[in-house]
């Protein structure tokens, strides 16, 4: 008998929860998406911008033909200028920089060699773009966000070395479940995380995947040679044996701070990303909580959230968070 009633009450509590849940969601002012669900999954590569260099055309590829804030992979084609015939190209390094508002040259993670694994026409790699502070996944529209980027080239044809280099534009990511993160860990250290996928998430269990780089020690290198950026100066390796710790919650006034169960810390795999498991129980604005620990297990960045549930407030977020939408 005690048990029975024991659980009803239980059941009772659960109602209550429900239906106080469901007042304050049809009360309290939604937050406002605008446009911003009106995204899609990216698309093939196509060519973002060409470089006409010592007779050379050089085409440089990512999805939908644009360079986007966050993750992008990349492709870079060389044939002639001309006659658009096949060149021995044997290698092709990239760098990214930019200047920042306070007029400093800085850079992302990128590769610095790109990959020809298929054949010496298509060089593969990636560049991970960031955009200034006032970005928002909330933004009412497609932000409009552009920034200038400067791509830099070597790649050797027949043994010789060329150079090349192209100002290009960085729009505002136009799916916000692909947002990124930079920040100065406990270590002193640059780091990036970029969201990978999903693309386009389902009010399910996910796979979520993400890119960890930190930037390399080279404090004492000189950012130009001979006036051109020095490509040591700007390296950022993957992080290894790190573990990436997730609590999903919904921060918005009118979710007041919602969770979710069955969520798993994304740990690295075979492919050098990180990969765990994120459980969406409805549409609309989740925060990925994390804290970020090294292969000691020593935090880098990362602050745990409150459990607290309360409607008409927003949800306290870690120190280290990605927003997203959907």
């Amino acid at each position: 008998y005690l048990i029975i009633n024991i659980n009803k009450m239980k059941f009772v509590k659960f109602i209550l929860f429900f239906i106080v849940l469901l007042f304050f969601s049809c009360t309290v002012e939604k937050t406002p998406f605008g446009n911003r669900l009106n995204f899609r999954a990216r698309g093939i590569q196509e060519e973002a911008t060409h470089i006409n260099n010592n007779n050379h055309l050089i085409s440089i590829e990512a999805s939908d033909g644009e360079f986007l804030r966050g993750y992008n992979e990349l492709s870079v084609k060389i044939v002639t200028a001309n006659t658009f015939e096949r060149l021995n190209v044997q290698r092709v390094e990239l760098l990214v920089t930019r200047t920042d508002e306070n007029g400093r040259l800085t850079s992302a993670p990128h590769s610095r060699v790109l990959s020809n694994e298929d054949d010496n026409l298509i060089f593969k790699g990636f560049a991970v773009f960031d955009t200034p502070k006032n970005y928002s996944v909330l933004n009412g529209t497609h932000s409009g966000i552009k920034t200038n980027w400067h791509i830099y080239l070597n790649y050797v044809i027949d043994n010789v070395t060329y150079k090349a280099e192209k100002e290009i534009q960085v729009l505002d990511t136009r799916n916000p479940n692909l947002n990124m993160t930079q920040f100065v860990g406990n270590d002193g250290k640059q780091y990036y995380i970029a969201l990978i996928a999903p693309e386009l998430p389902k009010v399910a269990i996910n796979n979520l995947i993400a890119g960890i780089w930190v930037q390399e020690e080279t404090s004492s290198l000189p950012e130009l040679i001979n006036g051109k950026p020095n490509p040591n100066k700007f390296i950022y390796s993957v992080a290894n044996n790190y573990i990436l710790e997730l609590d999903p919650r919904m921060p918005g006034e009118d979710m007041g701070n919602h969770s979710s169960p069955n969520n798993e810390h994304l740990t690295q795999k075979e492919d050098g990303f990180y990969h765990g498991r994120v459980n969406y129980t409805m549409t609309g604005y989740w925060t990925l909580n994390f804290i970020l620990k090294n292969h000691l297990r020593n935090v880098i960045k990362g602050t745990e959230v409150s459990r607290r549930v309360q409607m008409g407030v927003f949800g306290e977020q870690s120190e280290l968070h990605i927003d997203i939408l959907f």
